[in-house]
């Protein structure tokens, strides 16, 4: 069985009398790709940001590689080897591409502020090694030929891969995707699926919100789903696909999930 690398126990988060995430057990995998999904205002988003430390469970815990990351802040839990996308594109359109994908090292360089300033042998040491590992990181994401563009000349397409070409440079064994296809079209979302595949021959381990359900069911190898905060079933696509109480949250009883539904 493959080395479980994140995991959640009876995760809670409460904002006030409002329980968004309700006693959430959850495991991912080595290697795997994990997709959870849910109606609007499941909790997918809320958990995502307990995984990630931008929000404090209430109770429960999150295990990285059997460490105890809960309460950690978001920049050291990317130290530590996990990074994620946003549902709504965060890059930073006034620079380049390569520019863009260098940002996200600075968890990785040895440089300090005063380095910076005085542009010390330490700083141009750091840069060059930041410029190299973004060049590999461009060439593993197809994105090579634009990384002297501007972010915001990139079809949208593209802007969503260089956010994932940003999370890769921070040298992550997991990748977190907030709901990768939002606003493609079919031929976008056809490509991102092989490109997420593609990233799991790399190695990384992934797991994505989305709403999207041929993406979903094409590459997800487990499922969780969540209703109003609760985990209301967990397992294989084909499985989630027929299971009724999905079926009942998504389209209400008497209905029937397709690749189409979200």
């Amino acid at each position: 069985m493959s080395e479980v690398i994140l995991k959640a126990e009876n995760v809670t988060q409460r904002f006030g009398g409002l329980v968004a995430v309700n006693s959430i057990n959850f495991e991912l995998k080595r290697g795997e790709i994990v997709g959870i999904i849910g109606p609007n205002g499941a909790g997918k988003t809320t958990f995502f940001n307990d995984i990630t430390g931008v929000y404090t469970p209430t109770e429960g815990k999150i295990l990285f590689k059997d460490q105890n990351i809960t309460g950690k802040k978001p920049y050291e839990i990317t130290a530590l080897g996990m990074a994620r996308t946003f549902q709504n594109i965060r890059l930073f359109y006034r620079m380049t591409v390569i520019e863009n994908v260098m940002v996200g090292m600075h968890t990785r360089t040895n440089a300090n502020l005063v380095d910076c300033i005085l542009r010390s042998p330490k700083h141009k040491k750091s840069e060059k090694e930041a410029e190299a590992r973004a060049n590999e990181v461009l060439e593993l994401t197809g994105l090579s030929d634009y990384k002297y563009q501007y972010a915001t000349s990139l079809p949208y397409g593209l802007q969503r891969r260089l956010e994932i070409a940003r999370a890769m440079a921070t040298n992550p064994e997991i990748l977190l995707f907030d709901e990768p296809a939002a606003g493609m079209n079919e031929q976008e979302t056809s490509d991102l699926m092989d490109f997420i595949k593609s990233l799991q021959s790399m190695g990384y381990s992934i797991l994505l919100i989305e709403h999207d359900m041929r993406l979903v069911m094409n590459i997800c190898e487990r499922i969780y789903v969540l209703d109003h905060g609760n985990l209301i079933a967990e397992g294989l696509p084909e499985t989630i696909k027929a299971d009724p109480k999905v079926i009942e949250a998504y389209l209400g009883v008497g209905g029937v999930i397709t690749d189409e539904d979200a």
